[in-house]
């Protein structure tokens, strides 16, 4: 067999790539940059590279994927031609998989990596006498953020997390800086995605700093504002959407320590769109998390907080669904 190359041309959806030895590892900041990411790496949620697949077109019958061994299971999805063929549970020690029996036509391949587990990507291989090429799109990019419930930790595999279904349902391509627990909007984030040049912005707004405890009545809107002041310093035209949450059980009406309610986010991110709007900036807009998935769906939240795999298969086709109004053939509207 013979590789393919390994690159950001290869490699979508990451922020970047650090090559360590022999291995790339995918990252979802700008890695130079991580000693700024406090604490910790966003809890080493940068390193997850949930939605990051390699991507290429080839005519070979087989592919070998190799990378670094885990100590935990690793997950990743072969799709075809934008349909999963299949899921691999790779063990723990294990550094490669083969998937075979391929058609011999020229075909698209993504290789989605696991949304849960770190992932040190060393090869790809193709059949000896097969050709390969890059899969060259025209797909408008669409960055989303968002906490644990944009990773999409317990989505039934990696190719099926509500960013992949809405990207899948509105043809584009996507990165998903989702991080578990993290969606704090520093200010560091916001450079992230400001200096990331992508077609549209979605940004999930409130759960975790809900959960958290982290911003008041005085200073939940400021820091949200200041975020996506920081975006537009580059980005000025992108749109924007802003949602709320969905429905959090116990929390849309039990103040959290510093005095908030999910009931009470949703007004203010509501106000935040408006005063964009109000000072100009017609390109930001606001989805109702409630919209996405609303108390007559409790059932899919068996934590009272995370959906299941249900959730986010319903999460992905509702997202897709407010987001239509701003694609036509694939261009992004103004509204």
């Amino acid at each position: 067999m013979k590789p393919i190359i390994l690159d950001e041309k290869t490699i979508l959806g990451a922020i970047s790539l650090e090559k360590i030895g022999e291995h790339i590892k995918p990252w979802r900041i700008f890695y130079e940059d991580r000693d700024f990411f406090t604490p910790d790496l966003l809890n080493g949620h940068a390193e997850i590279p949930a939605g990051v697949r390699i991507t290429f077109e080839t005519n070979s019958t087989s592919i070998r994927v190799e990378f670094a061994p885990s100590q935990n299971e690793v997950e990743f999805d072969v799709v075809i031609d934008h349909k999963r063929i299949k899921t691999v549970i790779v063990q723990p020690g294990d550094t490669s998989f083969t998937i075979e029996d391929l058609r011999t036509n020229h075909k698209k391949i993504e290789v989605y990596l696991s949304q849960q587990q770190q992932v040190l990507l060393k090869n790809v291989y193709i059949d000896e006498n097969a050709d390969w090429s890059l899969h060259k799109s025209t797909r408008k990019k669409w960055l989303t953020y968002g906490s644990s419930i944009t990773q999409c930790h317990a989505a039934e595999n990696p190719s099926q997390t509500w960013p992949a279904i809405t990207a899948k349902e509105l043809d584009l391509d996507f990165i998903c800086l989702g991080y578990s627990g993290q969606c704090q909007y520093e200010p560091m984030i916001a450079r992230t995605i400001r200096d990331t040049p992508v077609d549209f912005i979605s940004l999930s707004a409130g759960i975790n700093i809900y959960g958290g405890n982290c911003y008041n009545h005085r200073t939940f809107q400021a820091i949200i504002i200041g975020f996506i002041k920081i975006i537009r310093e580059k980005q000025p035209t992108v749109p924007i959407v802003l949602s709320s949450p969905i429905y959090g059980t116990f929390r849309e009406d039990t103040p959290n320590l510093v005095g908030f309610t999910l009931i009470e986010m949703r007004e203010q991110v509501k106000e935040i769109v408006d005063i964009f709007r109000t000072n100009g900036d017609e390109q930001i807009f606001y989805v109702n998390g409630l919209d996405i998935l609303s108390g007559e769906y409790k059932d899919l939240l068996p934590d009272g907080l995370h959906p299941n795999a249900e959730g986010y298969k319903l999460m992905g086709h509702n997202f897709a669904t407010a987001f239509k109004p701003y694609f036509k053939n694939n261009e992004v509207l103004s509204h």
